[in-house]
């Protein structure tokens, strides 16, 4: 029985032998069979299969136009395109190099020599470029699992050098030895030994085992982008959805502001028509009564048209800009999604960050903040209406209030005409000039505080148009607290502490 197990297990070990026997024929520069050069031809072969794997499905259009998302699969697919080189050139080369009987030693090994060489010199330049580029967009994480596989690939390719270096020294050895007879069989046995054979099968296949660290990196991040890109349009069309009702919103706002400049500048070109005409009148009075001196009263009346050419140049553009900075508040409180993927929200950008980055946690931080983040964005949208409605009514209750002011203004000089009447009829010169006297001193003193008033108006709308878009502000604040219970600047740093903590970040908070 022990004598038939022993046979059964050198017949295993013959048949075992035979294969690698088969595959030896005339290879590596030289017209006889070297043993084990089969094997290399699989290797390599085998790791073209994995290389060639690399760039699969790295043809990737993002959908959106979230920032970033596009540059940087176009980078990750410049990674995979370099690494392919080693498939597309190195491997073409190895594989002649076996199957090469030239002769010519030197000639058949210098080509995989100056390829390696090549490689490594992309390597060494091509891919910090894209990494600078990629951390750009990313921070960190992603550059650093690229250095590290690129580091060991160019490790692997210099231990393939050297051992190819190793094995054309050997040979080179055995066709020293031949001299000018022919190569023999004895002398490849003696100079080019099985196991400097298999040292090559092994780093080729080395070199293979450091590719699936940069597919890793590659197709993760890859998945990681198609979340992303997916998420952003989930958002934009859960916001496109409520954009029409804060597009009306937004609409009757103007309105209002729109009403609260008209209100203004309507009722105060009237009063420059009505003052244009009454300093007309009073020029004519100061015409017929020649002898009169109306220079005093002449000027107190300058003083009311001063303030009053002041709202063209002045006044009536610092209130379109009182009412646009109010429009401004209202319209970029909110996010907002105009198109596919055009969302402006730091905390949207905070989450696709940290899937991208591909930090340890990427996926698991996304999933943990994917509801809060969607939620937060369109609930604050759906519950601005709210925020809008307190201060349409504030905003129009200030449009109907400004009138009460205006009326105000012409109070002080619309009987200066009848005044200067009740003077005009005095015949006696002197007691005329006095009445006209006395009459400017009181009116200069009254065109100050006109100016007063004039510049009250403006400066409440100012102060109201001010305490609008704060109080809108606090509103949509105190959405979000009533949503979350926390600021969004805090989910924010909840966000990224995950990034850097994973499940424990909740520990520190």
């Amino acid at each position: 029985m022990l004598r038939l197990l022993v046979l059964t297990l050198c017949v295993q070990s013959l048949l075992q032998v035979v294969p690698m026997m088969v595959l030896a024929k005339p290879d590596f520069g030289i017209n006889l069979p070297i043993t084990g050069s089969g094997k290399v031809s699989q290797a390599i072969n085998d790791a073209k299969d994995v290389v060639d794997a690399v760039d699969e499905n790295t043809l990737y259009t993002a959908e959106s136009d979230y920032p970033g998302l596009q540059d940087l699969a176009d980078l990750l697919k410049s990674m995979a395109e370099l690494t392919v080189r080693l498939s597309d050139e190195l491997v073409p080369l190895v594989t002649s190099l076996v199957a090469d009987m030239s002769g010519n030693v030197a000639g058949a090994f210098g080509p995989v020599f100056t390829k390696i060489a090549d490689i490594k010199t992309a390597i060494g330049t091509e891919m910090p470029m894209d990494n600078i580029a990629i951390g750009e967009l990313v921070g960190h994480y992603v550059p650093e699992q690229f250095t590290d596989g690129f580091a060991r690939i160019t490790d692997g390719l210099t231990e393939l050098e050297t051992i190819l270096g190793s094995l054309k020294t050997a040979i080179d050895a055995a066709v020293l030895q031949a001299g000018a007879d022919a190569i023999t069989p004895a002398i490849v046995k003696k100079n080019v030994k099985p196991a400097l054979v298999y040292r090559v099968v092994f780093s080729i296949n080395q070199l293979k085992a450091y590719i699936p660290e940069v597919k890793y990196t590659i197709d993760s991040t890859l998945e990681n982008i198609n979340l992303a890109d997916d998420y952003v349009l989930l958002v934009s069309s859960a916001m496109l959805a409520s954009d029409a009702t804060t597009t009306q919103l937004q609409a009757q706002m103007s309105a209002v502001t729109d009403a609260i400049s008209t209100t203004v500048e309507t009722a105060l070109d009237g009063y420059v028509g009505d003052f244009d005409t009454l300093e007309s009148n009073v020029g004519d009075y100061a015409a017929v009564a020649a002898a009169t001196d109306y220079t005093t009263l002449t000027t107190a009346l300058e003083a009311y048209k001063a303030h009053l050419d002041t709202l063209q140049p002045t006044k009536y553009p610092a209130l379109d800009g009182y009412l646009a900075a109010l429009l401004e508040v209202f319209n970029t409180a909110l996010p907002s999604s105009g198109s596919s993927g055009g969302i402006s929200s730091d905390l949207l950008d905070s989450l696709i960050l940290t899937l991208i980055e591909n930090g340890r946690y990427a996926q698991f931080c996304f999933y943990k903040y994917y509801g809060l983040v969607l939620a937060f964005l369109t609930t604050i949208a759906d519950n601005a209406s709210l925020c809008f409605d307190k201060e349409e009514r504030r905003l129009t209750y200030l449009k109907d209030s400004l009138p009460l002011i205006t009326q105000l203004l012409p109070f002080d000089f619309d009987i200066i005409l009848d005044q200067v009447g009740i003077c005009d009829t005095i015949t006696d010169s002197t007691t005329l000039g006095e009445c006209i006297t006395t009459l400017s001193g009181f009116y200069t003193a009254i065109a100050t505080e006109f100016g007063h008033k004039l510049q009250y108006l403006f400066d409440l709308i100012d102060a109201e148009t001010e305490a609008s878009g704060n109080r809108f502000l606090i509103c949509i604040e105190l959405v979000k607290l009533n949503l979350v219970e926390i600021s969004e600047s805090n989910l924010q740093d909840e966000i990224r502490q995950c990034a850097l903590d994973g499940p424990t970040a909740d520990d520190n908070i």
